[in-house]
């Protein structure tokens, strides 16, 4: 038989009692046990997030990161279910019910807070304050700290159906409204107002757990840049404050300036040095000169004492006025004041110059020398170059002590600048220090505003008060339970159809005993009405009755009649019944049958084609060669008369069986039952048995096979069939354009 999905539906058939039987047992148990089943009132919350479209203050970053959405939002609903918020909202819930005098239907109803008030101690009902759901929660909180096994610890930790963390867990549904911004929350509880009650302190909790971590970890961050901030502020100060130190140290106002305007003045200075010396040296030569022209006494006469005196105070005058003009002063008051002393210093100078032109003239008259030059003219010219000498003197005394303050100058400053590159190199890292964390705490600033803005969730569904409990799931359980049984049932009957160890089928027939299947008979039951039983076994017989038929046709021609013999490994196999309607199947064709048989059963056939002989099961039947010695009453004188001789022996495992014989058989059949297994003992006698023989080898009959397996001979069952099963049978079997004739 092919496993098709018509034999799945015939094999679920013939179990049909045990396919509804099991599962109106199943669902009748569970109708029965769920008929006390309390009814469950349902509420609903609905929070706005934000976290996908909400608002932010990064203007700028306009991109939307789905990964990081979706982060945010399974760590949201892990939030709402974490135990550490079910464990608030199960003491809070239990501190509201503590904390009321009696029960209010708005928050607990009267059965709900007359069981809790059985089951909860003294001691914890004293730490419960009447009218304060804060202090309440706050007490009980710190018993349920204090150690593992006081009462409201295994209330929290326990199987409560209303505070416990697992029943509370079990009963809340968390989901978010496809790829929005809303997330509902839904609960469940036997109580409208617990239902109402756990939903807004459940809302309540978590929210304000989400801002805490977010905050939190923006706070952290906050303050860890402010302090690095406030250090680097520090940096700053004291490298600033070392540099002003230092300026005022060393009396810097602007050194770069500084610096650029000593080197301008000390080149200008060098410049007007080297003009000052040519005329000094210049005036020194023409005086020398002049002075060698003049007469001895009248050189006495320049040398005289009011002269000198007049040219010391030129001298000084002059001396006086360089120091005043060729200063580096840089004090703007000093200077003014110097320009005004200049002014009465040259007109000074410029008195004693006259005063010593007077005094000079005086002295000597106008005449001619003995080199016709007038005195008088030597004189002047002498004057003049006498205080420009005097002048430039003055001059290159103030430069040389100029030139000192200069090196000192530079001295002072070279050093300077190295220094002043250090402390501004370190202001320069301290300040981009300071604004690298400033900027990073603006960022963070900014990044904390924007954590508060997103962490802000909304409570814009308030759960409801619910009225109408939820619909039973009593049928559903009913309807689940009665198709778990048939699933069951079917399961177990496909289960033990495939692990079924008999022969069954054919084919299985022939894969377990390793011969060929030669014919089949089917098991019959005479109170069935639905099937035509005698149309089955009288196909089962020809088909049987044809195979010996055929036989004979194979068979040398002389005048023996075919021998067919006929075993079995075991007893009750059913070799008598076949042989009796095979044997009046060939006497009704007309062919004359001798039946050997040890069994004395009366096959009720008479007629001048059937003959019985039967013969006795001993040891003797090892010596058997052939038929006739099986006669030993010699009551059939001609053997050649008969067309077929009919063999039944006995069961090969407990009774001897005639090798000799067996080897002269023409055709040997094993006749074995279908509803049973070919075990070891059937294997080793087989075995035995082709072992013991040289006949031909034997093929096997198939008894008692069900009725099913008849299809393979006969095609369709002659079995009474409305229209509707008929296409049913067609449909299962995918045969939706059979005909049962030629079409015209």
């Amino acid at each position: 038989m092919k496993f098709n999905l018509l034999f799945f539906v015939r094999l679920l058939l013939r179990h049909i009692a045990l396919l509804l039987l099991v599962p109106i047992l199943l669902a009748s148990l569970v109708f029965y046990l769920t008929q006390d089943q309390p009814k469950v009132f349902n509420s609903k919350a609905r929070v706005y997030t934000g976290i996908a479209s909400g608002s932010t203050i990064e203007l700028d970053n306009t991109k939307l990161d789905f990964r990081a959405t979706n982060t945010a939002y399974d760590n949201l609903l892990n939030l709402i279910k974490a135990r550490t918020t079910i464990e608030t909202v199960g003491l809070k819930l239990f501190s509201q019910h503590m904390s009321l005098d009696s029960a209010d239907t708005k928050i607990i109803s009267r059965e709900k807070y007359d069981d809790l008030m059985e089951i909860v101690p003294d001691d914890v009902k004293a730490l419960s304050v009447k009218g304060d759901i804060e202090k309440t929660f706050e007490n009980f909180k710190r018993l349920k700290e204090s150690n593992h096994s006081n009462f409201i610890y295994e209330l929290i930790n326990l199987k409560h159906p209303d505070y416990s963390i697992e029943k509370i867990i079990g009963r809340i549904s968390v989901r978010r409204i496809l790829s929005s911004d809303f997330v509902d929350i839904e609960f469940e509880s036997e109580d409208p107002a617990i239902c109402q009650n756990t939903l807004l302190i459940l809302a309540e909790v978590f929210v304000k757990l989400n801002a805490d971590i977010k905050v939190n970890q923006s706070d952290a961050v906050v303050k860890y840049f402010e302090g690095q901030l406030n250090t680097s502020t520090k940096h700053l100060r004291s490298a600033e404050d070392e540099l002003l130190d230092f300026n005022r140290t060393h009396n810097i106002i602007n050194y770069y300036e500084q610096t650029k305007h000593i080197a301008s003045e000390k080149e200008h200075f060098e410049l007007e040095y080297q003009k000052v010396h040519i005329a000094h040296y210049a005036a020194k030569a023409v005086l020398k000169s002049l002075e060698s022209k003049l007469k001895t006494h009248e050189k006495k006469r320049l040398s005289s004492e009011g002269i000198l005196s007049l040219r010391n105070k030129l001298a000084d005058v002059n001396f006086e006025i360089s120091m005043k003009t060729l200063g580096v002063e840089t004090d703007s008051v000093k200077q003014v004041q110097n320009a005004k002393d200049v002014v009465a210093l040259q007109q000074k100078a410029a008195e004693l110059e006259a005063d010593l032109s007077q005094r000079v003239d005086q002295l000597y008259s106008t005449d001619y020398d003995e080199k016709t030059l007038a005195s008088t003219d030597i004189l002047s010219d002498w004057l003049e170059n006498t205080v420009a000498f005097e002048g430039t003197k003055a001059q290159l005394k103030v430069m040389d002590e100029k030139r000192l303050e200069f090196e000192k100058l530079y001295q002072v400053f070279s050093p300077l600048g190295a220094t002043m590159k250090r402390l501004e190199r370190k202001i320069d890292i301290a300040e981009r220090e300071y604004l690298s964390l400033l900027h990073s705490l603006g960022l963070a600033k900014l990044r904390q505003q924007n954590v508060e803005l997103k962490s802000n969730l909304k409570l814009i569904e308030v759960p409801f008060f619910p009225i109408n409990p939820k619909p039973s799931k009593r049928m559903l359980l009913v309807i689940v339970a009665g198709m778990a049984g048939f699933i069951l049932v079917t399961f177990t009957v496909l289960v033990l159809e495939f692990l079924d160890g008999n022969l069954n089928t054919a084919a299985r027939a022939e894969d377990k005993i390793g011969l060929k299947v030669s014919s089949i008979f089917p098991v019959i039951n005479e109170k069935s009405n639905k099937i035509d039983f005698e149309y089955l076994k009288n196909k089962a017989i020809n088909a049987i009755s044809r195979n010996i038929i055929l036989n004979q046709f194979k068979k040398e021609k002389d005048d023996r009649p075919v021998v067919n013999m006929f075993f079995s490994t075991q007893d009750a196999e059913g070799k008598t019944f076949i042989c009796q309607h095979l044997i009046a199947k060939l006497c009704e064709l007309e062919y004359k049958t001798l039946h050997v048989t040890y069994d004395d059963y009366d096959l009720n056939l008479e007629g001048p084609y059937y003959q019985k002989l039967l013969y006795g099961v001993s040891d003797q039947l090892y010596k058997i060669s052939t038929v006739e010695e099986l006669d030993g009453d010699k009551a059939i004188t001609d053997f050649g008369y008969f067309d077929f001789v009919i063999l039944e022996l006995p069961s090969i495992i407990k009774n001897p069986f005639p090798v000799k014989l067996a080897s002269t058989m023409d055709y040997t059949f094993l006749i074995t039952r279908a509803n049973r297994a070919w075990g070891e003992a059937d294997k080793n006698s087989l075995a035995l048995f082709n072992e013991a023989t040289t006949g031909p080898e034997p093929t096997i009959i198939l008894n008692g096979v069900k009725v099913l397996e008849m299809e393979t001979v006969v095609g369709d069952l002659p079995k009474k069939r409305s229209l509707i099963r008929k296409w049913i049978k067609q449909i299962v079997q995918f045969r939706f354009f059979t005909k049962k004739a030629v079409a015209k």
